[in-house]
């Protein structure tokens, strides 16, 4: 998985959300979610959702029964 530096943006009252830069096209500076690009980046399910805890499913009873018949 590419690395991403740590970018930060202060919130109203204080806190802190992790964020990546992108340089768009008309080279503007582009903020973006680092809990979504991680989240995209994720193994998926056979269902479309991410995969939980071994990697292999998304946890719900359909994909685990799926995947004990497989």
């Amino acid at each position: 998985m590419e690395l991403i530096p740590r970018e930060y943006v202060a919130l109203p009252g204080g806190g802190l959300k992790r964020v990546y830069s992108l340089v768009g096209a008309d080279g503007s500076v582009i903020l973006g979610d680092h809990g979504a690009w991680l989240a995209s980046r994720a193994k998926r399910c056979a269902c479309g959702s991410v995969c939980l805890g071994s990697g292999q499913t998304c946890g719900s009873s359909d994909c685990i029964a799926n995947l004990a018949s497989a």
